[in-house]
């Protein structure tokens, strides 16, 4: 008996649990020495010496040019939010903006507060409305082109809205289903059943079943057939057929796509071609 295949919970996707990349502190070649202890501190993840050294920083009897006490800013308000004063952390990034507003660090403290809070809404509003420019200064952020949209598609993702996660993964790789993590394929695929989208479905369970066994071939494939796009996984069985031949299972799907789509001939040819045990 042909079983049903399910596919596993969203909530299990790679795009269920994608994170907003956090600060690495990592540079070295900071513009303000005052900087250099806190980013090591940082760095180590040492989040409470992190703070009480920017705290230190800051409550210095001068003139601070708006750049360094926005880095410093920035960098206890990460700190604070590693150790889940996700409130006063929002409110430092804030500040921080204000003093230095072409940056994109404290933004992406910011949202990944509301994507902690689970507020997947807030967050992509407000990513995708951002107009940073091209930032100056070497204790900034760096997002790609292609964490950007992983990011919005994942908060897509768990907002339902099927339509924009596939544009914000066709816009994160542009050059194609083959230049996208094996993980993100899958949820490609998860994504066009959800969809019913059956182009987009077997355009990527093309590239899915090359390197996989049969039976887990047949998973992927199955899900197509049971999905009501015959076509689709006749064309995708005979091609995984073809090198194969000698597989019982394949050529007993092949046999049923072909009668369902009216290839009499070729299922009787298929059927002859060896000996066919009618197995389940």
């Amino acid at each position: 008996m042909m079983r049903k295949v399910t596919l596993q919970p969203r909530q299990e996707s790679l795009l269920s649990g994608y994170r907003v990349p956090e600060p690495s502190f990592d540079c070295t070649s900071l513009p303000f020495s005052t900087l250099a202890p806190i980013w090591d501190h940082m760095r180590n993840r040492n989040w409470e010496a992190a703070s009480a050294q920017a705290r230190q920083a800051m409550d210095q009897s001068r003139i601070f040019h708006p750049e360094e006490r926005a880095a410093m800013e920035m960098a206890l308000a990460e700190a604070q939010r590693q150790m889940g004063a996700t409130e006063p952390a929002r409110r430092m990034a804030g500040r921080s903006l204000d003093l230095y507003p072409n940056q994109l660090a404290s933004h992406m403290i910011q949202v990944n507060v509301l994507a902690g809070r689970k507020d997947f809404l807030a967050a992509y509003l407000h990513l995708s409305n951002l107009a940073v420019g091209d930032t100056q200064t070497a204790w900034d952020t760096v997002l790609s082109s292609t964490e950007t949209h992983t990011l919005l598609a994942a908060w897509s993702w768990q907002l339902g809205e099927w339509e924009d996660v596939a544009d914000h993964l066709v816009s994160a790789y542009p050059e194609g289903l083959e230049t996208m993590p094996a993980p993100l394929r899958e949820d490609f695929f998860r994504l066009a059943l959800y969809r019913n989208n059956p182009g987009d479905a077997a355009a990527v369970a093309s590239i899915m079943i090359r390197d996989r066994s049969e039976s887990e071939a047949d998973e992927v494939l199955q899900a197509i057939s049971q999905q009501g796009w015959q076509e689709e996984a006749l064309v995708l069985y005979t091609q995984f057929y073809e090198s194969r031949s000698e597989s019982q299972l394949l050529r007993r799907r092949l046999v049923a796509l072909n009668i369902k789509q009216g290839h009499i001939d070729e299922a009787r040819r298929l059927s002859g071609s060896g000996a066919l045990r009618l197995a389940a």
